[in-house]
């Protein structure tokens, strides 16, 4: 008996069966499947944060709870990542769906301390390995068989999120208090390269990056020949995720 209760407490603190499903050991998802994640990006396990300043503004975060994207008042200032302008940009964002590829994803272990063997895709060695998943939240990029990572993400045939193929839009003027431009990127289908542009303020679409770095890497095809250092940094533990 105790050696029945140990095993289920483990299942429990390690595998948050809320986002991976059964805790029978011998659970296997079909061949090519997607493991059963509840986000799609691991800022969306991020905690509402209304930040300090008192301008009400209407946002979007992603509810754990409820798995769904829901608006609240953001004081306009500070906060963190889980905060979109719109419900469509946060349902982009964090939701999971067959149709939204999760390779270009970086690998993801989340914040908590098991050790579940997982696999997920390499965008630069464009390679799908080993790594150990923590338990709870991460990412879409997780796969429970190498050959489950294989049939969703190696395919020679390198092909860019649809949003990367939109029509470049500079977005529109803000109101007066929020009137700003601001120097973003967006990745150019004729070119197959990333551009800068003077963003407008508000608006616009999905194909539009802060660095050039991130348009890079979600929209060109990577060069294998292109190797650099990886330097890992030790994830900032002030930093609140939402509770199972």
């Amino acid at each position: 008996m105790a050696a029945m209760n140990s095993w289920l407490i483990s299942c429990i603190v390690l595998v948050h069966s809320a986002y991976l499903g059964s805790c029978e050991s011998d659970t296997e998802i079909a061949d090519g499947a997607q493991p059963e994640l509840f986000i799609f990006h691991e800022l969306c396990a991020l905690k509402k944060d209304v930040g300090p300043c008192k301008t009400l503004k209407e946002r979007f975060y992603f509810e754990i709870d409820t798995g769904r994207c829901e608006s609240f008042e953001f004081g306009g200032c500070r906060g963190n990542a889980n905060n979109f302008e719109t419900l469509e940009a946060c349902e982009g964002m964090c939701l999971v769906s067959a149709d939204k590829s999760p390779c270009h994803l970086d690998e993801a272990p989340g914040p908590c301390r098991g050790l579940v063997t997982r696999y997920f895709f390499d965008s630069q060695s464009q390679e799908c390995k080993h790594f150990y998943y923590g338990g709870c939240f991460g990412n879409a990029n997780n796969f429970k068989s190498m050959k489950a990572c294989q049939a969703r993400c190696q395919n020679p045939d390198f092909s860019p999120p649809e949003f990367c193929l939109s029509t470049i839009d500079k977005g529109t003027t803000c109101d007066r208090e929020e009137r700003r431009t601001e120097r973003r990127y967006v990745y150019n289908p004729k070119t197959k390269r990333c551009h800068w542009l003077r963003n407008r303020g508000c608006g616009g679409s999905k194909n539009n990056f802060v660095f050039k770095r991130h348009c890079m890497k979600i929209c060109m095809k990577p060069n294998p020949t292109h190797k650099r250092n990886t330097i890992r940094i030790k994830k900032n533990t002030n930093i609140l995720f939402q509770t199972v």
